[in-house]
């Protein structure tokens, strides 16, 4: 069952190169060691980086959460060895969902040269 669905879409340029250093607190806030990793072995870490952004951002909106209250590196976006991205939720954000019914969430991510977009759907 369909329990919530989200969007986002995402103005790549607003991640500048500074905000991406393992250093950033945004870069320790934002995303999970592994996202980091994977970032780090692609041509272009910018566009993973975008991507997992507008995703944690559909995600939390599907989830049906107040922004100011989610921690968004307790939502973690990976991808299957065939390409296909899927969710991990963790701490609180795990918890809360467990207890809304939500079993998995599915999600879409898609960019061009200037925009990042993402859709999500809880479902349980």
């Amino acid at each position: 069952m369909l329990l919530g669905i989200g969007t986002d879409i995402f103005k790549i340029s607003h991640l500048r190169r500074e905000y991406l250093q393992l250093s950033d607190p945004f870069v320790r806030q934002t995303y999970t060691k592994q996202e980091v990793e994977e970032a780090g072995r692609r041509d272009v870490p910018l566009y993973y980086f975008a991507t997992r952004f507008a995703g944690k951002e559909a995600v939390f909106k599907a989830l049906n959460r107040d922004a100011e209250k989610v921690k968004l590196n307790e939502i973690e976006i990976l991808n299957h060895a065939s390409g296909q991205p899927f969710v991990i939720l963790h701490g609180k954000l795990k918890e809360d969902a467990e207890k809304a019914g939500i079993e998995t969430i599915l999600i879409s991510l898609s960019y061009d040269t200037e925009y990042a977009v993402a859709y999500a759907a809880a479902v349980g």
